[in-house]
């Protein structure tokens, strides 16, 4: 019963907590005292409840294991499509602020040291489309969950004593160094989300008075801050907006 309660409780937050960040945005009001008030809150919930970690949730649907989380398949699929849905709205502010696996690894890229940035999207773009295909693969034919080995479950449990724990540790110490890694190169549901952001309705864009210096797209973490780029993996981070150095340019709109 409390492990329900716990449940409910993570995805009253997620909802919550999307709409409040969607008015801060929408106002242009987020700064980087909202931006770690989220990213802390959503990580320590990560440890207290174990909530929302919605793509363990989508694993468990494809295994058609979702009785052990004590609801229903039809809930599961209510709640996945939700984000989607509002992902295409207003962009990928669930997987920036609101996911404990997404928000633990950006408050470790903040810590300044140099960083790794992968600038080849289309390799990106693929090996997440392969990784994304072994994982219904193997869930759909051969009842295989591929995310149980990455650790996740172990981690924010702080089962120091699992093996797995350390794998998810791995990826987190890379993620000082290399932007959301599991984020970007292995989260199912990520991809989902990705292709949702790519025709989200409000999004950060430049206005007329954009002088192009290119601050922004040297600052964007993901390679998304060009003119042109779809924002596939725009995780509204605001960088691009917090170097920029004409105030106003880079607001978070409509087209």
């Amino acid at each position: 019963m409390n492990g329900n309660i716990f449940k409910i409780v993570g995805m009253i937050y997620a909802v919550v907590a999307f709409f409040i960040l969607v008015y801060f945005f929408y106002k242009n009001k987020v700064n980087k005292k909202i931006e770690y008030t989220f990213l802390g809150i959503s990580t320590l919930l990560g440890f207290l409840i174990f909530a929302p970690m919605i793509p363990l949730q989508f694993q468990l649907l494809i295994l058609g294991a979702v009785k052990k989380l004590g609801v229903s398949s039809t809930m599961v699929v209510v709640v996945l499509l939700l984000f989607i849905f509002l992902t295409a709205l207003f962009g990928r502010i669930f997987c920036g602020y609101i996911c404990p696996i997404g928000t633990i690894q950006e408050l470790l890229y903040n810590l300044p040291t140099k960083k790794i940035k992968i600038k080849n999207k289309i390799f990106q773009i693929i090996f997440r489309l392969i990784f994304f295909s072994i994982f219904l693969v193997l869930g759909v034919f051969f009842s295989k969950g591929i995310l149980m080995y990455f650790g996740i479950k172990e981690f924010f449990g702080l089962d120091i004593y699992s093996p797995l724990f350390y794998v998810f540790l791995t990826f987190l110490i890379l993620s000082i160094f290399v932007y959301r890694p599991f984020c970007r190169f292995f989260c199912p549901y990520g991809v989902l989300l990705s292709f949702a952001s790519m025709v989200s309705i409000f999004k950060l864009r430049r206005d007329e008075k954009c002088k192009d210096c290119k601050l922004c797209e040297d600052a964007c973490p993901t390679n998304e801050a060009g003119k042109k780029d779809l924002k596939l993996e725009c995780y509204l981070c605001n960088r691009c907006q917090h170097v920029c150095p004409v105030d106003g340019v880079i607001k978070y709109r409509r087209k």
